[in-house]
């Protein structure tokens, strides 16, 4: 099933519109994996952008159905030593910025009773 997500997310079409999104016109494919993070997880603050993978964007897919903010696991957007922004997790959200862009994934509390659940990945230019 990833597979196939994976190369509905690098089709023309689908490329066409990110292009579009993002005003760059560099993208030709996208990377997809799949994130789970369970009651204690988090994901510290980070810029996605790392020596030679030339990310331009980053997205996130929710798949999380009834999620509460309490829950955590938010997806928090950093400026200046704050958090700028929160995204509580939705399912059939997407979430689309710039690379590098700061942000982090909040701490699952312990008495969640569910995953957070989410497609996450990077539009990249050919190599």
């Amino acid at each position: 099933m990833l597979g196939a997500f994976s190369a509905f997310m690098s089709s023309a079409p689908v490329i066409s519109l990110f292009r579009a999104l993002t005003g760059s016109s560099e993208i030709d494919f996208a990377d997809v994996q799949a994130t789970r993070y369970r009651a204690g997880h988090f994901l510290t603050e980070h810029h996605d952008k790392r020596e030679g993978s030339r990310r331009i964007a980053a997205y996130v897919l929710g798949l999380t159905e009834t999620w509460r903010p309490e829950w955590g696991g938010l997806l928090l957007f950093h400026k200046n030593g704050d958090v700028s922004r929160g995204l509580i997790p939705r399912m059939n959200s997407l979430s689309l910025f710039a690379v590098p862009q700061d942000h982090s994934v909040s701490l699952v509390a312990p008495f969640c009773p569910q995953p957070r659940l989410s497609i996450t990945g990077w539009f990249r230019p050919g190599e």
